[in-house]
C-alpha cells in the first residue's frame, strides 16, 4: 500500500466541499486504535500514546497527532536514501513567486489529489463530481496563497474556474487553507469565507486558539478544529473530525553557535501537525477511517558578519499515517535536511539536501515528490519569518549596544585636548561582548568639531576598537563623535553609537536685598514714650552648584551668607533685627531647555533659614503696665530692661509674601519665567522685585538669580540640554 502525504493534506476540503456524502471514506474517531481493525461498532479502548500528542484546548476534539518518531515497539532503522545532484534543481531554476505557487499547487493540488491506488479509489467514490473538487481545490488553494504571498492577480492569473457539480451548483469554498501571514511573515490558518453552515442532521463545533511562542521571537502559532456529529435518525453514529497546529517562529536575536566557534544564529522552529477522522454509520455498519500528517522542523540561521543572514538550516521529522476499517494504521516517517535562504519571498540556494527513511514493520514508503514538496512548502512559508527577525536583529540597538571606555559624557572639556576611547559591542541580553567592525565615526555636533581617528575600526572580546578624539578649541553643546557597528549579533548606531565630552555643569547664584523700614511711635502721649521696632536691611547670597539628576532634573546645594544691620530709630524703647552668619541654600529639582525646544529655565529652590535675632531695649521706667506685660511674653521685664529672640528679618520677609505658592510636593517655590543671556557665560537670568510689607511697615525686596556655565570660560554662548 502506498501512502500518500498530499492525500493527507486535501481531506479537510473533500469533507466540506462534497458534504459528507455517505459513499465516501471515513476517518477514525478519537477513540479508534489504529493497531486494531473493527468492523462492528466495539467499546472505545484506550487510545494509543503517541510521541506527536498535544494537550487538549477546552472545547477541541481529543483527536491524537502522528508521531514525530516511530514508535519503540517498531523494529526498524533509519535507512538513508539516496537524492539525486539534480534533484533541487526544480526548485533552483524557479524565477518568481508565481512560479514558486505552481510548483506548490502543483504538489498538494489536484495534480496530486488522486495520485495512487488510494487517489484513484477516492476519484471512483467521489464519482461525477472528482473534477469539480479537484478544480476548486485548486482555484481555492491559488488564490489564497497568492493573496497570502502579496501576489497581484494581474501577476499570477487564477487557474480556470471550478466546474459545477452535477445539482448545476458552484462547489462551496474550501473552509481550512494553509498559508503564511501577512507583513510579519507570521503563520495563520486563513479563512477564505464565512464559515460553513452546518448541514441539516448535523451538530457543528469548532474553533481556534492561539499557541504560545517564546516572548523574544517573531511568528505566529494556532491549532485550529471543526467536528460534524449526527443529531438525526438518518445521520445518527456519523462523525467528522479534524484538528490542525500550524505555525512557526524565529528568534529575534541570534545567539552564539555552539556548533562554531564565533558563529551567532538565529534559532527557530516550524510544525504543522492534521489529524482527520471519520466515523460514518453506512448500511448498519461502522465504518471508520483514519488519516494524519505531521512536520517538526527546527531550524538554525546562520547571520554573517554584515548582520544579513547567510543562509537556513531545516532539520524536520516528517510523518504521514492511514488506517481505518479493514486497513491497519501505518505510519511512514522520515527525516530530512536542507539548506535555503529566503529572499524576495522565495526560498532560494538550495543546498546540503539529505533523506532518511524509516524502515520498519509496519512502516510504508511516501513517494518521494510528495514529500520534497512538503519540504519546499516548509521552506516558503518560514522564509517571511526569518525575514521578519533580520528586520529585528537589523534594527538598531535592539539587541546589542556600544559600550566606551572612558563612558560617555563623564570626560571634562578641555580644549584641544586628546583622548584616546575604546570601543566594544555588547548583547543586551546575555552582556557578552561580540566581534564588531565599527565604521562611519564623524565628530558631532557637525564635522570638524575636533577631529576623531581613525573612521573605521574592528574589535575582538579581547581587543576593543580604539578611536582618538581631539577637543576643539571652543566648547560646542554635543561635542563628540559618532560611530556604527556591526556585527554577528545585530547593529548599534544612532544615539546610543554616540560619545560625548561631559555636558557643561551650571552654577545658580542667588543675591537678595530686603529693606524694612522701622515702625515708630515718637512721643507717643498715649504710652509717654518713644518706641521704634523692627526696621533692618539684609543681604543675602548664594553659590550652588547643579547636578543633572534622571528623577527631579537639576539639583543641588550650596552655601548662603546674610548679612542683617538694623535702621531702628534710637528710641526709649527699640527692637533691633540683625545678625550675620550662613545657612544651606538647595536647589531641589528642575529643568533647563534649550534647542531644539524653546529656551526655558525653571527650579525649584529652598532658601535656608537665616538666623538674625531680636534685640529689645527699654529705658523709661515710666512704661504703661499693658506695654510690660507685652514686653514680658516677649522675655522682656521691667523698665530698664534688655531681652533677645530669633524671629524677623530677611527669612520672614522673604517668605511670607510667597508662602501660598510653596509646593510642599516639589518642596520650595518654582521660579520660572527668566530670560536668556547670550555672549557671555551667563545663560539667563531671573529679577523679583517684591512689596513685602504688611501692615504699617513699609518693606521693599529685589531678588536675582543668575544661572552661569560652572567652567570652560571657552566654552561657547549656547548652553547645554
Amino acid at each position: 500500500m502506498q501512502i500518500s502525504i498530499v492525500l493527507v493534506f486535501l481531506i479537510p476540503f473533500m469533507v466540506v466541499s462534497c458534504g459528507g456524502d455517505k459513499h465516501l471514506p471515513s476517518p477514525n474517531p478519537p477513540e479508534y486504535d489504529p493497531k486494531k481493525v473493527f468492523t462492528t461498532p466495539a467499546a472505545p479502548p484506550d487510545i494509543p500514546a503517541v510521541s506527536g500528542a498535544k494537550p487538549t484546548e477546552p472545547g477541541s476534539p481529543p483527536i491524537q497527532f502522528p508521531p514525530f518518531e516511530p514508535d519503540p515497539i517498531d523494529k526498524g532503522k533509519w535507512k538513508r536514501v539516496a537524492v539525486h545532484p539534480d534533484s533541487l534543481q526544480q526548485f533552483n531554476d524557479l524565477k518568481s513567486p508565481c512560479e514558486a505557487l505552481s510548483k506548490v499547487i502543483q504538489g498538494i493540488g489536484s495534480a496530486q489529489l488522486f495520485a495512487g491506488v488510494e487517489g484513484q479509489a477516492l476519484k471512483q467514490s467521489l464519482g461525477s463530481q472528482a473534477e469539480s473538487v479537484a478544480r476548486s481545490l485548486d482555484r481555492h488553494l491559488f488564490n489564497n496563497l497568492r493573496s497570502q504571498l502579496g501576489l497581484a492577480e494581474s501577476t499570477c492569473p487564477t487557474p480556470a474556474p471550478a466546474r459545477k457539480s452535477s445539482l448545476d451548483n458552484p462547489l462551496p469554498t474550501p473552509h481550512l487553507l494553509l498559508a503564511t501571514g501577512p507583513t510579519q511573515g507570521s503563520f495563520q490558518l486563513a479563512q477564505t469565507t464565512a464559515p460553513s453552515p452546518a448541514r441539516e442532521g448535523y451538530t457543528v463545533r469548532e474553533g481556534s486558539v492561539k499557541l504560545d511562542i517564546p516572548p523574544d521571537a517573531v511568528g505566529r502559532k494556532t491549532r485550529e478544529w471543526r467536528i460534524e456529529e449526527g443529531n438525526s435518525p438518518s445521520t445518527a453514529g456519523d462523525r467528522k473530525a479534524f484538528s490542525l497546529i500550524n505555525g512557526g517562529y524565529a528568534k529575534k536575536c541570534p545567539v552564539p553557535d555552539p556548533a562554531e566557534e564565533g558563529g551567532y544564529a538565529v534559532e527557530g522552529d516550524y510544525e504543522f501537525s492534521l489529524v482527520v477522522d471519520q466515523t460514518i454509520n453506512y448500511s448498519n455498519s461502522i465504518r471508520t477511517e483514519y488519516y494524519a500528517v505531521g512536520v517538526h522542523a527546527t531550524l538554525k540561521g546562520r547571520v554573517g558578519d554584515d548582520a544579513k543572514l547567510q543562509y537556513v538550516d531545516l532539520d524536520a521529522l516528517l510523518v504521514a499515517g492511514r488506517g481505518g476499517t479493514n486497513l491497519p494504521t501505518r505510519f511512514a516517517h522520515q527525516r530530512q535536511h536542507i539548506r535555503f535562504l529566503p529572499s524576495n519571498g522565495l526560498p532560494t540556494q538550495f543546498s546540503n539536501w539529505s533523506v532518511s527513511e524509516w524502515d520498519a514493520e509496519l512502516g510504508e514508503k511516501a513517494p518521494a515528490s510528495s514529500m520534497a514538496l512538503l519540504m519546499f512548502a516548509v521552506t516558503l512559508l518560514s522564509g517571511p519569518i526569518y525575514m521578519d527577525a533580520q528586520f529585528q536583529w537589523g534594527t538598531p540597538n535592539t539587541c546589542v549596544e556600544i559600550v566606551f571606555t572612558p563612558e560617555t559624557k563623564t570626560k571634562k572639556f578641555v580644549p584641544n585636548e586628546s583622548t584616546l576611547v575604546k570601543a566594544e559591542l555588547r548583547t543586551k541580553k546575555e552582556k557578552t561582548v561580540v566581534p564588531a567592525t565599527f565604521k562611519d565615526a564623524k565628530e558631532l555636533p557637525r564635522e570638524r568639531n575636533g577631529t576623531v581617528s581613525p573612521r573605521e575600526s574592528k574589535s575582538q572580546p579581547d581587543a576593543p576598537a580604539m578611536f582618538t578624539y581631539q577637543a576643539p578649541a571652543t566648547r560646542m553643546k554635543h561635542s563628540g563623535f559618532w560611530v556604527a557597528a556591526i556585527s554577528r549579533a545585530g547593529v548599534a548606531q544612532a544615539r546610543e553609537g554616540e560619545w560625548e565630552l561631559a555636558p557643561s555643569s551650571y552654577v545658580l547664584e542667588f543675591k537678595s536685598h530686603i529693606v524694612q523700614e522701622p515702625l515708630n511711635f515718637i512721643a507717643n502721649p498715649k504710652f509717654g514714650m518713644q518706641l521704634s521696632s523692627n526696621g533692618f536691611d539684609a543681604h543675602v547670597q548664594a553659590t550652588v552648584p547643579l547636578r543633572h539628576t534622571k528623577d527631579r532634573g537639576w539639583v543641588g546645594e550650596g552655601r548662603m551668607q546674610y548679612e542683617t544691620r538694623t535702621t531702628t530709630q534710637r528710641a526709649q524703647c527699640e527692637i533691633r533685627i540683625q545678625g550675620t552668619g550662613t545657612t544651606t541654600f538647595h536647589v531641589n529639582g528642575g529643568s533647563i531647555s534649550s534647542d531644539p525646544e524653546p529656551f526655558a529655565v525653571s527650579l525649584i529652590i529652598l532658601p535656608g533659614q537665616s538666623g538674625e535675632v531680636a534685640e529689645t531695649h527699654c529705658s523709661s521706667g515710666n512704661t504703661p503696665a499693658k506695654l510690660k506685660e507685652l514686653f514680658a511674653s516677649q522675655g522682656v521685664q521691667g523698665g530698664e530692661a534688655h531681652g533677645v529672640t530669633k524671629g524677623g528679618g530677611w527669612s520672614s520677609a522673604f517668605n511670607v509674601t510667597r508662602f501660598r505658592t510653596f509646593n510642599w510636593n516639589k518642596k520650595g517655590y518654582e521660579i520660572g519665567g527668566w530670560t536668556q543671556v547670550r555672549d557671555s557665560d551667563v545663560v539667563a537670568k531671573k529679577t523679583m522685585n517684591v512689596n513685602c510689607g504688611i501692615g504699617l511697615s513699609r518693606c521693599q525686596e529685589e531678588t536675582t538669580l543668575i544661572l552661569r556655565l560652572a567652567d570652560e570660560p571657552n566654552a561657547s554662548s549656547s548652553p547645554p540640554r
